[in-house]
């Protein structure tokens, strides 16, 4: 059921880089404030302006890449434990072109009629830029709804992974509880598309990676998908920010990294391993 040996100090690294990265993040932007005051004005937040752009710019930025990777997380891996691998060719990589071809599709439209889409720009492609704490509310009540439901409920996830007649053995309404957690994680998608754009779905392949390191068991694979996936995405964002001198859309970025790995979870699905 597992592979990860010493999953505490695992969890308490991914914490430190998750800290890290944050603080990185913290650092970047168009205005430069050194490492000092930024940590003074985490610790200590005052009136000065350091502490304002901080506050009300780049920390509810920051909180929203920890958040949407925590949706991604949470969606990937309950669609992971409804249906099995299958998932990466019958529904995860059928989503991944289909986000490719709709970016596609929405790019030739600018172009050919001149229409202005650019208000949908940030909904199709994941920008981050403009974040307010308001935005940060829904993906935060779904987020302890979702961690309520993957406490009564992993278990139940665990007993699936034995297949539809076991996990009835071991007392699973099999039909009831697949059909509640895949509206769960329709649900923790919707909001991650609000949070972090379409594109950025193609971050639902981690926990099956993920679960290559922690093995199958629900209690830890939700809990180190969540820290791994969170980690990335403040990573990217942070890329996106730093590489491209005009930012580059997270979701743009999350899609041409994911491309890889969806090659590579196909490959070893179709070598049965």
């Amino acid at each position: 059921m597992s592979k990860l040996k010493n999953r505490l100090p695992f969890v308490v690294y991914l914490l430190i880089v998750i800290v890290i990265l944050g603080f990185l993040s913290l650092l970047v932007g168009s205005t430069k404030i050194s490492a000092s005051k930024v940590f003074t004005a985490v610790f200590i937040p005052g009136t000065s302006n350091a502490s304002s752009i901080i506050w009300q710019i780049r920390m509810p930025r920051l909180a929203l890449e920890i958040l949407s990777g925590t949706l991604l997380a949470m969606a990937g891996s309950i669609l992971l434990g409804i249906f099995g691998t299958s998932v990466i060719d019958n529904l995860l990589a059928k989503a991944f072109y289909l986000l490719a071809a709709a970016a596609a599709a929405v790019s030739v439209f600018l172009l050919v009629f001149g229409v202005n889409l650019n208000p949908l720009y940030p909904l199709l492609l994941g920008s981050l830029g403009g974040t307010v704490w308001d935005k940060v509310l829904i993906p935060a009540l779904f987020i302890i709804i979702g961690l309520i439901i993957y406490v009564f409920y992993y278990k139940d996830m665990n007993a699936l992974l034995f297949g539809e007649y076991t996990a009835k053995t071991l007392g699973v309404e099999v039909r009831r509880v697949r059909m509640f957690l895949f509206a769960v994680a329709a649900a923790i998608s919707a909001v991650a598309v609000y949070a972090c754009g379409l594109l950025c779905l193609a971050g639902l392949i981690l926990p099956y990676f993920v679960r290559l390191a922690t093995g199958v068991n629900y209690k830890y694979l939700i809990p180190v998908s969540i820290l791994s996936s969170a980690s990335l995405v403040i990573l990217l964002d942070i890329f996106s920010r730093i590489i491209f001198p005009s930012e580059l859309p997270l979701g743009i970025v999350m899609a041409v990294v994911s491309g890889p790995l969806y090659i590579y979870a196909l490959h070893r699905r179709r070598l049965g391993l």
